[in-house]
């Protein structure tokens, strides 16, 4: 039933992505400042300030798992990324990781990213099947059933937490 769920949700991102309107920029409550809420891209992101493309410039991925990555191309998941623009983990986590995606030439059109508020929720977007609690999330997906994710911040590295996932060193989700 799971893996119909995670199908089914990706097929209706994908529709939804193309009928969305991304970045669609919200105030954020608690201090003010606006936030992305629903359907982003990097773009978008990037258009939030500097502090993506300072984070993307600070991190250097670890070049042996990232030869690793690049030599499992064709074992590459889907990607879905929840995070919060107004979150510190997600400013630092995800321009780390599209540093990483870039230096193993990750397919863009196998990455879906979200953004949600402080309440988790995301601008005409239900992401209440992904149980998200914490902010960044990335969610590996193959097949149709979900793989492995990374949580907030990363066991080891994030490149490293990805090649265990795609070696199937972490465990799935239970049901």
């Amino acid at each position: 039933m799971k893996k119909n769920l995670f199908i089914i949700s990706i097929l209706l991102m994908t529709v939804f992505n193309l009928y969305a309107q991304d970045n669609q920029r919200i105030t954020d409550p608690k201090d003010g400042q606006e936030i992305l809420s629903g359907s982003v891209t990097r773009d978008g992101l990037i258009s939030m300030g500097d502090w993506f493309q300072e984070e993307y410039n600070l991190y250097t991925p670890d070049s042996i798992v990232v030869e690793h990555l690049q030599f499992h191309k064709d074992d590459y998941p889907w990607i879905f990324i929840v995070l919060g623009t107004w979150c510190g983990d997600s400013r630092e986590q995800v321009p780390h990781f599209f540093k990483i995606l870039d230096q193993i030439n990750y397919p863009a059109d196998r990455i879906y990213m979200v953004a949600v508020d402080r309440d988790k929720k995301a601008k005409d977007f239900c992401i209440g099947d992904y149980d998200i609690k914490l902010v960044p999330t990335f969610i590996f997906s193959r097949q149709g059933d979900e793989i492995g994710r990374i949580t907030e911040t990363p066991t080891e590295t994030l490149e490293r937490d990805f090649m265990n996932i795609l070696n199937g060193r972490v465990a799935a989700p239970v049901d």
